[in-house]
């Protein structure tokens, strides 16, 4: 179900994207800009329990539990070709996770380990719906280069291992624009599995996040 819903979303993006692009086309692009910004927010590792099936492979058994959310922010530049369309190009850091872990073998035990994803590139096209004067609604779908840390220490285990990994990431949010060339940004983003299963244990990444930016 997750997956035909991520698909969904996926291909409703890509429809505002394509459409966007069309009216581009129709537009002057009179209002064309440059722009940076900062966000700050929280971020939640919705399959980072399968880090269980990862510590297997490293000859490690048990059950872990892990924080459910961490802080996450991320700066960026983008180039709004018009109304309706633009690109933007990020540096991320979504967040540390920190879990335990009841070993049953080698030997019986305790394990801790941090899983962390804080050193994200990404680029992505976006596709603006404006609401009215001050209001515009976005979707956002592009590809994030991540790369992942992973260390953990058990009994008669010690891993740290890095990883880096290319995955989709698509979003959806709203912008407010404040006057003097200043706006506010809400939105939602999604980095589909991030890290690797076998070597740092692999996850999604969902991130909310509020922001501000300056368009010169």
């Amino acid at each position: 179900m997750k997956s035909k819903s991520s698909t969904k979303i996926v291909s409703a993006i890509c429809s505002a994207i394509v459409l966007a692009s069309t009216a581009t086309l129709a537009n002057a692009a009179d209002d064309s800009n440059w722009y940076v910004g900062a966000g700050i927010g929280k971020s939640n590792a919705s399959n980072l329990s399968s880090v269980d099936t990862t510590l297997a492979g490293y000859g490690q058994t048990g059950v872990s539990s892990l924080g459910d959310s961490a802080t996450a922010w991320k700066l960026y530049t983008g180039y709004q070709a018009s109304r309706y369309l633009g690109f933007e190009g990020a540096y991320a850091n979504l967040g540390q996770y920190s879990l335990s872990t009841a070993v049953s073998a080698p030997a019986a035990g305790t394990g801790a380990g941090t899983w962390q994803a804080n050193n994200v590139w990404s680029l992505a096209a976006i596709g603006y719906l404006p609401l009215n004067d001050k209001f515009s609604a976005f979707g956002k779908l592009g590809l994030a280069y991540s790369n992942v840390n992973f260390t953990y220490s058990g009994p008669a285990t010690a891993i740290s291992a890095s990883k880096n990994s290319s995955s989709p990431l698509y979003g959806l949010g709203v912008k407010y624009d404040l006057g003097n060339n200043m706006a506010l940004r809400g939105e939602v983003e999604r980095y589909q599995n991030v890290g690797d299963s076998g070597v740092t244990g692999q996850t999604s990444v969902n991130v909310w996040s509020l922001g501000i930016q300056y368009k010169f």
